[in-house]
């Protein structure tokens, strides 16, 4: 498969294809094209993915607003460091996976994964958040989701909903061998963070419009 062929390496070249992109690819195939393309591609179900178009602004206030509330939260213990969505990630299993979620923490030093030379990817997240739009909420509640249970570091995940007040929360449970699930959905609850405290949904979508 000559993947730099199929898949268009400049922005310009991008935006004709509208939205989303995909094309089934090799983790290899993948390596090819990361360097060259102009836009951010991901990688995850066998499939190169780019997901385009101007974000709404509650997205965007909600990812502004995440990261502020788990920064006041975290930032009181130096061994805490959160990131915002350029931070790659690279997830391995029974596949090859690489992301960028809207805002992800790590504790005590980054591990790395060198997927190509001088590229490289955070392996070990304890929290990733996606803040979910209608065209990554399937993706982000299904195949994300999977692939980020996976992770052996990650404690816990939270969906952040833009077109209503919902924040779905994942926590892993070691002793259950398992991941305890809960919706926050009142303005009043408090959605807990890595058992260093919570944020009250009220203050997270303070400023947002539905």
């Amino acid at each position: 498969m000559e993947v730099t062929t199929q898949i268009p390496t400049t922005l310009e070249e991008r935006l004709k294809y509208g939205t989303e992109l995909r094309i089934a690819a090799s983790w290899e195939d993948f390596l090819e094209i990361l360097p060259a393309a102009e836009y951010r591609v991901e990688y995850y179900g066998g499939e190169i993915i780019s997901v385009m178009g101007q974000a709404s602004d509650n997205h965007e206030l909600i990812v502004a607003a995440i990261i502020k509330l788990i920064s006041n939260l975290l930032d009181k213990d130096d061994t805490y460091y959160i990131y915002g969505s350029n931070l790659p990630l690279y997830a391995e299993g029974i596949t090859k996976n690489y992301y960028n979620a809207d805002c992800t923490v790590v504790r005590g030093k980054a591990e790395k994964k060198e997927v190509l030379p001088g590229v490289n990817a955070t392996t070990n997240p304890v929290l990733l958040v996606e803040v979910l739009s209608p065209s990554t909420e399937q993706e982000d509640l299904s195949t994300k989701l999977r692939h980020y249970r996976e992770m052996p570091s990650v404690q816990q995940l939270l969906f952040i909903h833009s077109t209503s007040m919902r924040v779905t929360s994942y926590t892993r449970e070691p002793e259950q061998d398992g991941w305890l699930l809960r919706d926050f959905t009142a303005e009043s609850e408090s959605c807990p963070v890595l058992g260093e405290g919570g944020f009250l949904l009220r203050d997270l979508y303070r400023k947002v419009t539905f």
